[in-house]
């Protein structure tokens, strides 16, 4: 078996589908440590998966406005954040305000994911890898649809909406801090549109690369928003992802490459990318199992992901 891509969606895929010792290629030449979603499992499925334990928490969120901090939904501001970060007006995150629970992945996740996974590094993918594997074993594909839609020469390739976004993480040094909350701000004009605090990490989401004054804003924010004083913060590191947030395409023209890449190619899509719609790597989880279930049957995979929109 043959995995595309060494990201947590490649890494998840490589633990669950272990027992078919599948090679992972990876374009870059090593790993970063750069995860950041770390609000972002509703469920322990992704840890279990691994074998990692992940911590149990109860989330507190709110919003920043003009007024103040408010935790009770609101369509305008709802609505302000959605255009913010997406430039359209969808459905997020922020329209519920209630405590949740959520699953805290250690830091070091993507090393432990990776820990025993055969991965080779510095691959470059192209057409003829696709063409030649068609015969043979099963491919398991992370890559983004418009990227792998480029190596196929896919014939109609259309527009992928997308917002890059920048991500900020510190330690806060001083004082002590074990809490779980996160702040939404929709108003335009402030360039993060999030900021989280996880025990004692603090991150900070932002839809244009942070100014020079690095870690400024979290200062301000830690005492304004979340109203506690930050003496000192501590290994600021900053990341950058391309596709932070996604928009819809076509949802015919999706559903057909998805099938195309299975039945011409023997390509499965895995991920928020791969598939393009939203999704939590806890629905990949599902996903990669429904994959090795029709692998193991030989059934036809394509047609069911075809009919049933995934």
């Amino acid at each position: 078996m043959i995995i595309y891509g060494a990201g947590l969606a490649g890494l998840l895929s490589g633990n669950i589908l272990r027992k078919y010792h599948p090679k992972i290629y990876e374009s870059q030449s090593e790993l970063p440590n750069n995860h950041s979603a770390l609000l972002r499992f509703r469920t322990s499925d992704v840890g279990t998966a691994c074998s990692i334990p992940f911590k149990k928490v109860s989330v507190t969120k709110g919003i920043k406005s003009e007024k103040g901090l408010i935790t009770e939904p609101n369509l305008y501001y709802s609505n302000m954040y959605s255009q913010k970060v997406t430039n359209s007006v969808l459905s997020r995150s922020i329209d519920n305000l209630k405590p949740v629970e959520r699953y805290i992945a250690p830091g070091n996740i993507i090393s432990q994911m990776a820990s025993d996974c055969n991965i080779v590094y510095d691959y470059k993918v192209n057409g003829l890898d696709i063409i030649e594997n068609r015969e043979r074993e099963p491919l398991i594909s992370t890559l983004p649809m418009p990227t792998l839609m480029k190596i196929v020469q896919w014939k109609d390739i259309p527009e992928f909406p997308y917002q890059e976004i920048w991500t900020q993480k510190a330690i806060i040094d001083s004082p002590e801090v074990d809490i779980h909350q996160t702040v939404y701000y929709p108003d335009p004009n402030v360039k993060h549109y999030r900021i989280s605090v996880i025990g004692n990490i603090v991150i900070s989401e932002s839809i244009e690369k942070p100014d020079a004054s690095a870690g400024s804003h979290i200062m301000s924010a830690l005492y304004d928003d979340f109203g506690f004083r930050a003496n000192k913060l501590v290994g600021l590191e900053e990341s950058y992802q391309k596709y932070g947030k996604i928009r819809p395409i076509n949802e015919k023209l999706r559903k057909d490459f998805i099938y195309e890449m299975t039945s011409k190619y023997n390509i499965y899509s895995i991920g928020r990318f791969a598939t393009w719609r939203q999704l939590l790597l806890d629905d990949v989880v599902n996903n990669i199992q429904l994959i090795e279930k029709f692998i193991n049957t030989n059934s036809n995979y394509e047609k069911w992901m075809h009919k049933n929109g995934a």
